[in-house]
């Protein structure tokens, strides 16, 4: 497998960041499979739980790096220019992704589902802010994006970066499945595992693109909020089609996105004058 030039780092950081990562949330998540709280301590763990990714990010950063490497690394990713396009996608992308999704399901004879009051449309704002804070993304974005695979792509393809990374990211999530009232508990598994791998793929890609740790954040707030609020998932849309159509389009995007940039989904090969060549990864 290829290599892409870049910054070293060591394959112990990863490993040390997934590990740290892994611990946080399933620390959190675990106990509430046999265990029933209050609510307000489970949410509280299930929150918890999400930020398991940036905490290992910025533990292993400030380990290696310190305080100062640690500013210098969220400023390098704090960027909110790039292409209005690009930031129609990030916004609007995925609810017209699910939108399109439930269209072709209701051609193919899917029920109708529920769908949300018109005139309560003005939560979206709040339910967006809190999913983006509280509900995944700002936890996860940090680690995943902002800082797993930045380093993978210096040992892999981008295209086997963001796969195996999808794995991983997968894997992660699979104590939610036990808990009740998660949403990892309505959907069959296979669907999910398929849609976060391909996910990816794309959120991969955006980074890729940008290199903007709000782009990605606000991307999956925007995925999980139109999840939340349009008839997708199985309760609310009465059907698995809806669900399983969104997550064939995805599929359908990630692989356009794979085909269309031959596999290097906007990853861009840079050099570091004066530095060593990259090690020789396992994970290759």
């Amino acid at each position: 497998m290829g290599r892409y030039p870049d910054r070293p780092s060591s394959s112990a950081e990863l490993v040390g960041f997934l590990l740290l990562a892994f611990a946080v949330s399933w620390t959190a998540w675990l106990p509430l499979w046999w265990w029933t709280p209050p609510e307000w301590i489970k949410t509280i763990l299930l929150i918890v739980g999400t930020f398991g990714p940036a905490t290992a990010a910025i533990v292993m950063v400030v380990v290696r790096s310190g305080r100062v490497g640690l500013r210098a690394e969220i400023r390098s990713q704090w960027r909110w220019r790039f292409p209005p396009l690009l930031w129609l996608l990030v916004v609007f992308g995925p609810a017209v992704l699910i939108l399109a999704a439930i269209g072709l399901a209701r051609v193919s004879g899917a029920p109708a589902g529920v769908w949300q009051d018109p005139r309560r449309l003005y939560l979206v704002i709040p339910v967006f802010l809190y999913v983006l804070v509280l509900g995944g993304p700002l936890g996860e974005e940090l680690g995943w994006r902002g800082f797993a695979l930045s380093r993978l792509e210096r040992r892999l393809r981008p295209t086997t970066a963001v796969l195996l990374l999808g794995l991983i990211w997968a894997v992660w999530h699979l104590p939610l499945f036990v808990i009740e009232g998660t949403l990892q508990k309505q959907l069959p598994p296979a669907a999910f595992w398929v849609q976060i791998v391909a996910t990816s793929v794309i959120y991969g890609w955006l980074w890729n693109k940008t290199k903007s740790l709000p782009a990605v954040v606000i991307i999956h707030a925007a995925a999980n909020t139109s999840v939340g609020l349009l008839p997708v998932l199985p309760e609310q849309a009465g059907s698995l089609i809806p669900l399983w159509t969104a997550v064939g389009l995805a599929v359908v995007v990630a692989f356009v996105m794979v085909a269309v940039t031959r596999g290097r989904l906007g990853h861009q090969v840079s050099s570091v004058a004066g530095e060593p060549p990259p090690e020789r990864s396992p994970l290759r």
